[in-house]
């Protein structure tokens, strides 16, 4: 089952993939038009969208069920609590210079995953 991970950001959206049992970082888009299009294209069957919490929440929810009416497919809400903090400790861990930290939200997004992934097969 190929499952998308999704960290959304007001101005870019992180992208992960997985098809099987480990999650890779897939990209940033930014737009939910691009979202849509590459999950389409990859044949997702099952999103996992990173919910934050505060006044992004709402709108959060919202594209959880716009996700599932347009594409077909079930969308877990997953909290995404320091998700992108993370993400730059493990790009500062592994070398990564700033310019490559500039994809922190598909690394934020495989991370994600990689929990919703590592729970699951518990």
């Amino acid at each position: 089952m190929k499952i998308l991970g999704v960290d959304w950001g007001e101005k870019r959206i992180g992208l992960a993939i997985a098809e099987g049992s480990l999650a890779e970082p897939l990209g940033v888009v930014d737009s939910v038009e691009k979202l849509l299009e590459i999950a389409k294209k990859e044949g997702v069957e099952r999103i996992v969208l990173g919910l934050p919490e505060g006044r992004h929440e709402k709108k959060v929810k919202e594209l959880g069920r716009r996700l599932e009416k347009e594409l077909g497919v079930e969308v877990v809400l997953r909290g995404e609590v320091l998700s992108t903090e993370t993400a730059l400790k493990v790009a500062i861990e592994v070398g990564r210079g700033k310019k490559a930290r500039r994809a922190l939200d598909a690394l934020a997004a495989a991370i994600l995953l990689q929990e919703y992934l590592d729970e699951v097969s518990v």
